[in-house]
């Protein structure tokens, strides 16, 4: 969390989905709720009646659901913005309140990196620059949550392809890119070429 943002505000973090309730933020009473790598729903009830922000790395509506880091690489991209999201009842549907542009060049983990660094900003400008969220435009595409059998390397496949499958899950967090062989599973990460 970027030090300015600490200053002057007052926060509170919230981590597990239980600690969520309505008795916290009633007691709290925030101007946002900001959800950076948050993998539950949350209630309706709380975010029609709080501003609720969610960030997603993908050029929304394309890639709004599962995985947009990974089906973003899959599909060649370089760069994706990191959109601060309205929440609303549809996942990743909601109106935008800021973007920032991010490299895909990498390994996840520094990718995840420069996400950090660019929540941070948007965070920084969304407290101190409010702005009503814009409406996404443009043709919806969904991503499928990527699965195991999606982390296993496919035959036929360039060199740079296989590296990207690789770096695309390189971060402790994430299951490892893997190949079968016989009985034996090779997993890899690390990947340079």
């Amino acid at each position: 969390m970027d030090s300015r943002l600490l200053k002057g505000n007052n926060i509170k973090f919230v981590r597990q989905r239980d600690d969520l309730t309505h008795d916290l933020l009633e007691t709290f009473k925030p101007d946002y709720l900001l959800f950076t790598h948050w993998h539950w729903l949350v209630e309706d009830s709380i975010h029609q009646k709080y501003d609720c922000v969610v960030f997603h790395a993908a050029p929304l509506p394309y890639g709004r659901g599962g995985s947009p880091i990974q089906n973003l690489i899959l599909n060649g991209f370089k760069s994706t913005p990191v959109c601060a999201i309205k929440m609303i009842d549809e996942l990743d549907a909601g109106p935008i309140y800021f973007k920032e542009e991010v490299s895909l060049e990498g390994s996840l983990e520094e990718i995840f990196i420069r996400i950090n660094s660019a929540i941070n900003k948007i965070i920084f400008n969304l407290v101190h620059q409010p702005t009503e969220p814009k409406a996404q435009i443009g043709k919806v595409y969904k991503f499928n949550r990527l699965g195991d059998a999606d982390n296993q390397i496919p035959k036929g496949i360039t060199l740079n392809q296989i590296y990207d499958r690789v770096r695309m899950l390189d971060h402790a967090s994430y299951p490892s890119t893997y190949i079968k062989y016989g009985d034996i599973k090779l997993e890899f990460s690390n990947a340079e070429l």
